[in-house]
């Protein structure tokens, strides 16, 4: 059995990854930042007595230690950090980019992973094994991104990356994997109808990824299916 916290547990990837990991019988520690508002998790924590929610606000640092202390007083080590809460700005150009959006979203997705790792260390520290294992995407790539739009989301993922290769540095010495991945383009209320990845499917191929992490994969940036992806 492993211990995982994962964040933005509410809905998309996040409820798919609670859903995978209790399926397996893993003990899950699902945030988001109203757990009391998340039906559908709420339902499955119901049915699933290692699935522990917990309210988390990625953009809020007391918020973050409180979740992670709260966890701790309960006597659990952490197996793995899903950073997965993330937030999207559609329709951006050069004239509409308005720059607090790109502030928030460079706060949650970029800074507040950080964060959660950061409070996440002690308890991940005494496993046989930790992770942390933030979700990114290929809108992050600088490699592959040729194409307009998408400012603020492209540009605090790409933050996130270099992140993720620099904190995998510093903690390679203490034995602990650090990853980006990117999910693939998943039918979510962020990916849109027309995605061609169920959430499951990019879940089950992500926790393929997961299991099979050594710290040769450390720092670098990986697909769903287990692929390098290019920086």
């Amino acid at each position: 059995m492993q211990r995982v916290l994962v964040t933005g547990a509410n809905r998309g990837l996040g409820l798919a990854w609670v859903r995978h990991l209790a399926a397996r019988g893993d003990e899950v520690f699902a945030t988001c930042r109203r757990p009391e508002a998340a039906a559908a998790l709420q339902a499955l924590a119901e049915q699933e007595e290692k699935v522990h929610l917990l309210p988390m606000d990625v953009a809020d640092e007391e918020s973050i230690r409180t979740a992670c202390a709260h966890i701790r007083q309960q006597g659990a080590v952490l197996d793995t950090v899903i950073n997965n809460a993330g937030v999207l700005y559609e329709h951006e150009t050069v004239d509409t980019l308005r720059p607090e959006h790109l502030l928030h979203a460079c706060r949650v997705n970029a800074v507040g992973p950080m964060l959660v790792a950061r409070a996440a260390l002690p308890l991940l520290r005494p496993a046989s094994r930790p992770v942390i294992f933030n979700v990114s995407t290929t809108l992050a790539s600088l490699t592959l991104k040729t194409f307009s739009g998408y400012y603020s989301y492209s540009a605090s993922k790409a933050a996130l990356n270099m992140l993720t290769r620099t904190l995998a540095a510093e903690l390679r010495p203490q034995g602990i994997i650090v990853v980006a991945v990117h999910p693939g383009w998943v039918r979510t209320d962020m990916g849109g109808p027309q995605a061609p990845l169920s959430p499951q499917a990019s879940v089950e191929g992500m926790s393929t990824l997961l299991e099979r992490l050594t710290m040769a994969h450390s720092g670098r940036f990986w697909t769903w299916e287990g692929k390098e992806h290019p920086w």
